[in-house]
């Protein structure tokens, strides 16, 4: 039964047993740091219809530079988002977080331990059979009593495999191959925007990812979620909302697709209260002054002011798409800047929504990067 989630500590840093929403790239840091966490449910196996390559292809093919579907966006219109979602992703596979021993009659082995299995790679079979949870593991494992088993291992979109003998615990009398497992990735992230004409939504502005790349998933959910409080930002390290939410909730959405430019899916909440505005073109921005729509406190979002600093001419998509620096006092007070689940605020000039923010630099946590709202609407048509 999954666990009701706490306070989601948005770490900065890939350590065992924590997932990313981001990842380190020279002095920028994405900052939505999830805690992976292991349930004992069902694992969904639903594959989904497209890859992770194949969408951000379609997207690269989709738009150009000062295209005439840019320049229509202008008379796009979605529903302003802002507040905070828990998400849950449900994984295509296991995350292997690393390797263990096992307790035998004859003393403690390591299957695995010889093999180039890493933390952070993703297990999706045994002897060619799909793993989700550890019933499903239990029962191929000790259907072979011991003999060799084939292990199915993806990285970096390759897969690779190993030929390992399992140990039967002293303890639970099940066979077992060594390796701790998760199943599940779950934290607190920033919804950008709904798309009315479509019903669904986009949040995040960059992928959920590990320390192996961009996380497979298999589906998963959305929840309603409150910010308790932050921690501040400093120079050489991010600072960090703090957010609750219940997977034993309603789901307020679905989650379908986690790529580079964030996560989507159909939104399912109540859009009563959301404001509509319309979609800017990245064609039409410009250095200056700008708001950031966000949460760090409670449930709701309020406008804070921000400056646009630099514009990047893009000829395909990309998250890193301008930079900002955060001016407003009463933010600067309460978090120093850009902290880790801010991700996906949705960014608003001269009353039109132009993009996201995804990353935070760590050596000026006042300054980060944004997407432009022209690559995220894409994905939500």
């Amino acid at each position: 039964m999954k666990r009701l989630f706490g306070i989601i500590v948005l770490l900065a840093l890939c350590v065992a047993a924590v997932g990313y929403f981001g990842y380190c790239s020279g002095n920028d840091e994405y900052y939505d740091g999830y805690e992976i966490t292991a349930t004992s449910s069902p694992f969904s196996v639903n594959v989904l219809d497209e890859t992770t390559e194949e969408v951000e292809t379609k997207l690269f093919g989709l738009i150009g530079i000062g295209s005439e579907k840019a320049q229509k966006s202008e008379d796009r219109t979605v529903l302003l988002g802002g507040f905070p979602l828990g998400l849950e992703l449900d994984l295509k596979g296991l995350i292997i977080t690393g390797k263990a021993g096992v307790v035998t009659a004859d003393g403690a082995v390591s299957p695995c331990e010889n093999t180039d299995i890493r933390s952070g790679d993703v297990l999706v079979a045994i002897d060619g059979k799909s793993v989700g949870n550890d019933k499903a593991i239990a029962e191929l494992l000790n259907a072979k009593q011991g003999e060799a088993v084939e292990l199915c291992v993806m990285r970096d979109e390759e897969a690779k495999k190993y030929t390992v003998y399992p140990a039967k615990d002293v303890l639970s009398g099940n066979y077992r191959i060594g390796l701790t497992l998760q199943e599940s990735v779950a934290g607190i992230g920033t919804a950008t925007f709904v798309n009315p004409s479509t019903g669904k939504y986009a949040c995040l502005g960059h992928a959920v990812q590990n320390e192996n790349g961009i996380i497979r998933i298999d589906g998963g959910k959305i929840f309603n979620a409150y910010i308790s409080g932050s921690v501040k930002g400093k120079i050489g390290k991010a600072g960090e909302l703090n957010g609750t939410f219940s997977s034993k909730s309603v789901p307020i959405g679905t989650i379908e697709k986690n790529c580079s430019f964030g996560n989507y899916g159909v939104f399912t909440g109540n859009t009563d209260g959301l404001t509509e505005i319309k979609l800017g073109s990245r064609t039409g921005i410009r250095p200056g002054k700008a708001q950031i729509y966000s949460t760090v406190i409670g449930s709701k979002p309020k406008y804070y002011d921000i400056e646009i600093i630099k514009l990047n001419e893009q000829n395909e998509a990309s998250d890193k798409s301008m930079v900002i620096r955060i001016v407003d006092d009463e933010l600067l007070d309460a978090t120093g800047g850009i902290v880790q689940g801010m991700s996906g605020s949705p960014i608003i000039q001269n009353g039109k929504l132009v993009g996201a923010v995804t990353h935070v630099f760590t050596a000026d946590p006042t300054k980060g990067y944004g997407i432009y709202a022209d690559w995220m609407y894409e994905l939500t048509k």
